[in-house]
């Protein structure tokens, strides 16, 4: 994911976004603002298993692994500097199976009101979802 946007609002969005995808994200943060990415990470993702790498790839590498709350509680006594990558653990759900084409049509169209694009749309509920692409794409256009 790399660096997030800086306002508030778009951050939230990319976070609920990103929120529901089954893939290991990977964020790139500074020292100064990595305790408010932490706490919106819990606040939206819940306490995932996560690891915080300071300077990777350099001499004075350092890595903390464990769930976001305790990697914040962590930080927060031990002042933190230099680079960080943040990775973070993919949404882990098992997928929803049982349901209608209006419960999708419904899903797809809150996405769009908060902000998400169509195609990121379509992404989030073939990921949380046991549906196959053409049943989407049929659902998706008749919005």
């Amino acid at each position: 994911m790399g660096f997030l946007p800086k306002g508030e609002a778009k951050r939230k969005n990319k976070l609920k976004e990103l929120a529901i995808l089954p893939y290991t994200l990977i964020f790139y943060e500074s020292p100064l603002r990595i305790e408010k990415l932490i706490s919106e990470l819990i606040e939206v993702f819940g306490d995932r298993r996560t690891s915080l790498v300071r300077e990777i790839s350099k001499v004075y590498e350092e890595v903390i692994r464990g769930n976001l709350s305790g990697i914040l509680e962590r930080i927060k006594v031990k002042r933190i500097k230099g680079e960080i990558v943040l990775v973070v653990e993919g949404y882990k759900k098992e997928l929803i199976k049982k349901f209608s084409d209006e419960e999708i049509a419904d899903e797809i169209i809150r996405l769009l009101k908060d902000g998400v694009t169509k195609k990121n749309a379509l992404k989030i509920i073939k990921s949380r979802y046991d549906i196959d692409r053409q049943r989407l794409y049929n659902i998706s256009t008749k919005i």
